[in-house]
């Protein structure tokens, strides 16, 4: 395999995979449609990535490296778990497949790992929003933190995944709710 990590027809493969196998999924993608969509043949697919399943967890570890959002500590913590939770929301409905890897039974062990550490680290962020409003004086000092930050995160990737016909066009609208919840809970009283 090489090892060409910066190469623009590497990164037309792996845009071209992201798409195909948030559309696809793992079993119904084709590297066919990957190669001919990236402007490449199969076999320099197969040169960079070695197989399919290699092709599948770059494709998902790009992907998810790109959708972890920004600090941005200049804002209130309020602002920040909104573009933490608008980020995840446009992540999962944009990539249906990140679904299927979060669950434990994908049978894709490396690609559920990368996607069990975005996770992860969604949650670290959320966690590190709510302490930072704790500093500052934005969040009550016995606060359940975890709580909080867990409770933002699976509600938002919980109601995407759940979501229907009749909840579509209303995620502002939800995120809004959820975020006024949890922040009163954690406000001064």
């Amino acid at each position: 395999m090489a090892s060409d990590g910066g190469s623009p027809r590497r990164d037309r493969i792996l845009a071209a995979a992201v798409s195909e196998f948030s559309r696809h999924g793992f079993a119904g993608a084709r590297v066919e449609r990957i190669a001919a969509s990236a402007g490449v043949n199969k076999q320099l697919l197969f040169h960079y990535f070695g197989s399919k399943d290699g092709l599948h967890r770059a494709a998902m570890k790009s992907l998810l490296e790109s959708q972890t959002p920004a600090g941005q500590t200049a804002k209130p913590p309020v602002d920040r778990l909104r573009d933490l939770a608008t980020q995840l929301a446009t992540t999962m409905e944009s990539h249906p497949a990140l679904l299927t890897l979060l669950s434990s039974s994908s049978g894709e062990p490396e690609a559920s790992a990368t996607a069990t550490e975005w996770l992860s680290r969604a949650k670290r962020q959320a966690r590190q929003i709510l302490l930072d409003g704790q500093r500052t004086g934005y969040v009550r000092d016995d606060a359940e933190i975890d709580a909080v930050a867990e409770l933002v995160v699976g509600a938002m990737l919980g109601w995407i995944a759940a979501g229907d016909q009749g909840t579509a066009g209303r995620r502002e609208s939800y995120r809004d709710t959820l975020l006024r919840m949890a922040m009163d809970y954690c406000a001064w009283r």
